[in-house]
């Protein structure tokens, strides 16, 4: 792909360059195949989406957050991950209601 791309480079900068300067030729090529490898970059990126997270049913656990700024409480029935969640831009606290512990630590 490397070899095609310096070979289509060198073949468009002597085409150009005969009609238009080959300084300019070279700068024009170069900022295409700049923007074709960002942009070819940035859609492939896009295509591939992330893996679902696993996400585990702790609703017998008693999984209370409480928001300390705001006073926001949230009861959490279904977690992807191990960190508690942010409210107003700060961590909130963990608050046990009734329910089991779980087996690692939240």
């Amino acid at each position: 792909m490397k070899a095609f791309l310096a070979l289509f480079a060198l073949v468009a900068t002597l085409i150009l360059g005969y009609f238009f300067g080959y300084f300019r030729a070279g700068i024009a090529v170069a900022l295409f195949l700049g923007i074709l490898i960002i942009g070819a970059r940035y859609l492939e990126s896009i295509v591939t989406a992330p893996p679902e997270p696993e996400v585990a049913d702790v609703s017998g656990y008693g999984l209370k957050y409480v928001c300390t700024i705001c006073g926001l409480e949230l009861r959490v029935e279904k977690a992807a991950k191990e960190t508690a969640p942010r409210h107003c831009t700060e961590p909130m606290e963990l608050v046990r209601e009734d329910g089991k512990p779980p087996l690692r630590p939240v």
